[in-house]
């Protein structure tokens, strides 16, 4: 399943290295654009809000959605594209 990760983070998302890990640590992942994140895992959506929601403050605010089969971009670099091809 490929889960769209949405984050509105007090801070720079340079200042949660441990977020950073735990998101890039899933098998395949991609982000496009700045607190925006796909991937592709078999943990259910609440297993990765409980795991993100260890490493951010408690005024931060975290969504995961499963992501279906059809969308739509405009603007976004290939190398993103072409990972949701392929993996959405």
């Amino acid at each position: 399943m490929v889960y769209l990760v949405l984050l509105n983070l007090r801070d720079s998302e340079d200042t949660y290295p441990n977020l950073i890990s735990f998101l890039k640590s899933f098998n395949y992942w991609a982000r496009p654009m700045p607190n925006v994140w796909f991937i592709d895992t078999y943990y259910y959506s609440s297993t990765i809000r409980d795991g993100i929601s260890k490493m951010i403050s408690p005024s931060d605010k975290v969504l995961v959605i499963e992501v279906g089969k059809s969308w739509a971009s405009w603007n976004i670099p290939a190398i993103i594209t072409d990972w949701m091809k392929k993996n959405i």
